[in-house]
């Protein structure tokens, strides 16, 4: 195993200031039906938020096969759903993968920390993209250096982020980010250390985060929550099984689906279960089971606004109606391992890269309609 596909458990590849074109995606999945044209850069473990306009900012990742060599994650890109393409939007200042991108109540996006380079420390750096002013701009680091975190927007704007990796170990250490001072302030640390875990915001204004490894060989089951009132973090029950590279999303009822994940590095432990967290009773009961096993899908599964969830990874897409899973007609494009999704203003999903079991990374994008 190289490091890169541990992502989320050490460092990724060389992001480093690239000397030549990315190699090209193929021989990497192949497009699916309702394609749309490839990105302008092959990425992996990159991130796809909505900005107010109704484009989707793709940020970082990793860009060559193998996740290794120099790379170009600094460039972002923009998908416009009206043309149906990429195009080349402003540069970050610093490249990163395995990081997180959190879009703000005020239409600003937050990306934070991930990995620089093969090797390297994580990031504690943060910048803060402007759709007004069409560029990103550097804010205040982070108190910890942190990857394969998470990142959770409160009900008063703010962000809360948790947990991670600072190779070799894992962090118990959150922060919050005050977007009216470009700040972050740490907050109680969770019980401990906690990284390639999932989070999402509860009904309740709470922050549950699941699952995830203490160590490289140490798999968490247990969940707490972080409530923005009191400060504090508290016990919400446990998992099935322990689980890492898993997914959260938030449910209608003000509850969350906890999707995939894996109990080891072997293929056989990849998890195609679902569970349902009830906030109060804080129990988890089975959900149904998905058509494949799907992990490494921090940035893979989004929540539409009827609230239905969409899940990508693997080889195609399912939809969660809050009873059943329905795989989406032709939705298959090869295996995805670290794509991005985002819900478009229309009401459709844009899967965009990943790599597959080879770890060749691919630019081919697609739009399903739920």
């Amino acid at each position: 195993m190289t490091r890169h596909r541990a992502l989320g458990l050490v460092a990724v590849a060389t992001l480093a200031a690239c000397t030549g074109p990315p190699a090209p995606p193929d021989p990497g999945p192949a497009p699916a039906p309702g394609a749309a044209p490839s990105m302008t850069l092959p990425r992996a473990a990159h991130t796809a938020t909505p900005v107010p306009d109704g484009r989707i900012l793709v940020v970082g990742g990793c860009v060559h096969h193998g996740c290794d060599g120099p790379a170009d994650s600094g460039r972002s890109e923009f998908y416009d759903s009206g043309t149906g393409g990429f195009t080349v939007g402003p540069s970050l200042h610093q490249p990163r993968a395995g990081h997180t991108a959190t879009l703000l109540a005020d239409g600003r996006i937050l990306i934070t920390g991930g990995y620089p380079g093969e090797g390297s420390a994580p990031l504690a750096s943060a910048e803060v993209y402007d759709p007004r002013a069409g560029r990103f701009d550097l804010v205040a680091p982070m108190a910890a250096r942190r990857g394969a975190h998470t990142a959770t927007r409160l009900r008063d704007g703010r962000v809360l982020v948790v947990g991670g990796a600072d190779w070799p170990g894992f962090l118990a250490s959150a922060e919050v980010f005050d977007p009216a001072t470009a700040r972050f302030t740490t907050v109680a640390p969770l019980p401990g250390p906690r990284g390639t875990h999932a989070a999402t915001l509860l009904g309740d204004g709470r922050v549950l985060v699941a699952g995830g490894q203490s160590s490289r060989t140490g798999l968490l089951a247990d969940v707490v929550a972080y409530d923005p009132g009191t400060g504090r973090w508290a016990g919400a029950g446990r998992l099935a099984q322990a689980k890492y590279k898993l997914a959260l999303a938030p449910l209608p009822d003000g509850g969350a689906l906890v999707v995939g994940g894996q109990t080891s590095d072997a293929r056989s432990a990849r998890l195609a279960t679902t569970e349902r967290f009830d906030p109060r009773t804080r129990t988890f009961r089975p959900g149904p089971t998905m058509a494949e096993p799907r992990f490494k899908i921090s940035d893979a599964v989004v929540a539409l606004p009827d609230g239905r969830v969409v899940i990508a990874g693997g080889t195609g897409v399912e939809v969660y109606d809050g009873r059943a899973l329905t795989r989406v007609p032709g939705a298959t494009g090869g295996e995805r391992l670290f794509p991005a999704v985002a819900a478009l203003p229309g009401g459709g999903v844009l899967v965009s890269g990943g790599y597959d079991n080879q770890t060749r990374v691919t630019a081919t994008a697609f739009v399903v309609t739920p």
